[in-house]
């Protein structure tokens, strides 16, 4: 009882952090409106170009560039916040602008890290002249722009850049090396938490069930537990190296090449962002996870803190992806994503525990003691997968209704068909596991039962190992209901005066 008492004690202080987390972002951030407007056609020479949002953004993070007719650079003031909101960003045009036609890119950052970048096109007609009261001076600098070269204006003949405007290079949540290292985290954490689920719930329905067996018990449960604590402890410092190679991706994502490893760039996004506020306390619980599995490997001490840290991990993604952007109940959107790692976690990570621990341990006993031990593990094991197979599939539900916002968007966006793919795997997963539930599972303690639940448990983790990649996936794509107001934000920036 009191174990299980510190356990919901630590489970409670993780929700009360996460629930006052400041800052959880209201959606990501998108283009609202836009002056010169999207493939408007201007008479008056722009001065400026202005940006507003659907939400405050981070001006540190917020880049302006506008490309001539023949693909140069022109040259732009800094970028700043509007007198009038920060959720408008403006960067001054330097020199007139002859006619042609401009692209516009840009790029900001969501308050959950992710960089949202955009671009559109404007044309400045023939005779464009420059806003009244700007005076004869620039009048005349305009009509003398009329014969320069495209693109070559007062404001941009000391740009270099070259002759064809060169397609984005982006690298975002959604670049492959950035899904490979999502798949990394992911798999740490799932061991992580597979390690607590089985020390704290397997083993104790193994001493229970087998308390008639007092040898058996007394000798399979603290090498079990030795066990788990070590591939936690691997678990979690696949998580720390994660970690390490995700605040560069970040950065590189954020801010290019050329800032990627800048100090002060790197501490405002830390500590600026929800992405960042998830990632310190990414990097706190790996240290912390990593001094309680070493104690946990020579005694039974570091469990309670090995626990509570593996339950913080399990929320930290939650604070990078969908759940933090959520358009409404963000701080549910956030927990469910949580409960729906530990759910996985206490499922596949715990089958993990079972195959490379367990099962080990209990065949290298007497002949005649194998095929009972291996019997009494899995019947240890197969009521603690049920509830958190239960766990992840109900938060899972919950995500979806929350992301998608209508049935059909399942199969008319990208975000609902990567999430058919990552259940029609993950449907195999529970064919497999029902497999060793109905067929497997009662044939347990004679013949060489064992060695078949072995072969099919491993097969249940190698499918589930792509349910971990499509999630890396999925976790980046944006939603259906992100999607569309996309769609809708576009149509008013096309629509927006200059």
């Amino acid at each position: 009882m009191r174990g299980a008492a510190r356990s919901a004690i630590a489970v409670l202080g993780v929700v009360a952090a996460l629930l006052t987390m400041p800052q959880i972002a209201a959606a990501h951030a998108m283009l609202k409106s836009s002056a010169p407007a999207a493939d408007s056609t201007l008479a008056i020479l722009p001065r400026e170009v202005r940006l507003q949002f659907t939400e405050s953004i981070a001006l540190a993070f917020s880049r302006i560039e506008l490309f001539g007719p023949d693909g140069k650079t022109i040259q732009l003031g800094e970028v700043s916040f509007s007198a009038e909101s920060q959720r408008t960003i403006v960067a001054a045009i330097d020199g007139l602008l002859a006619a042609g036609t401009y692209t516009v890119a840009w790029q900001v950052a969501g308050d959950d890290g992710h960089p949202v970048r955009g671009r559109y096109v404007f044309t400045v007609a023939p005779g464009a002249v420059a806003a009244a009261g700007s005076g004869s001076s620039v009048r005349e600098e305009a009509l003398g722009n009329a014969n320069a070269p495209s693109g070559q204006t007062a404001g941009a003949r000391s740009q270099q850049a070259p002759a064809v405007m060169p397609e984005a290079v982006t690298f975002d949540a959604e670049s492959p090396l950035y899904v490979a290292i999502r798949v990394l985290l992911f798999a740490g954490l799932l061991a992580t938490v597979g390690a607590v689920a089985f020390k704290t719930v397997v083993l104790k329905f193994l001493s229970r069930r087998e308390s008639a067996r007092p040898t058996m018990v007394r000798w399979i449960i603290p090498s079990a537990s030795h066990g788990a604590a070590r591939v936690g402890l691997a678990g979690v410092l696949i998580v720390g190296v994660a970690a390490a190679l995700r605040l560069t991706a970040q950065s590189y994502a954020m801010s290019g090449s050329g800032s990627a490893f800048d100090v002060s760039f790197i501490a405002n996004m830390l500590t600026s962002t929800v992405w960042g506020y998830g990632w310190l306390l990414q990097v706190i619980a790996v240290a912390l996870a990593v001094v309680g599995f070493r104690a946990a490997i020579t005694g039974s001490r570091g469990w309670l803190l090995a626990g509570i840290s593996v339950i913080a991990l399990a929320f930290t993604p939650a604070l990078s992806g969908h759940a933090a952007s959520a358009p409404q109940l963000t701080a549910l959107a956030v927990l469910a994503d949580g409960f729906h790692i530990i759910g996985a976690g206490g499922w596949i990570g715990s089958l993990l525990i079972v195959v490379t621990v367990g099962i080990p341990l209990a065949m290298r006993r007497e002949p005649e003691e194998r095929e009972p031990a291996v019997a009494a593990l899995i019947n240890a094991f197969s009521p603690t997968a049920l509830t958190f197979a239960g766990l992840a599939a109900a938060t899972g539900v919950f995500a979806a209704w929350l992301h998608l916002g209508a049935v059909p968007a399942l199969w008319q966006t990208t975000y609902g068909k990567t999430l058919l793919l990552k259940l029609g795997i993950l449907s195999l997963v529970a064919a497999t596991g029902a497999y060793n539930w109905l067929r497997v599972k009662p044939t347990l303690g004679v013949g060489s039962s064992a060695q078949r639940i072995r072969k099919s448990a491993r097969a249940e983790l190698g499918i589930a190992a792509f349910v971990i990649v499509v999630t890396a996936v999925l976790v980046a794509t944006p939603t259906a209901m992100d999607a569309n107001a996309m769609k809708s934000m576009s149509v008013t920036a096309r629509g927006s005066a200059p």
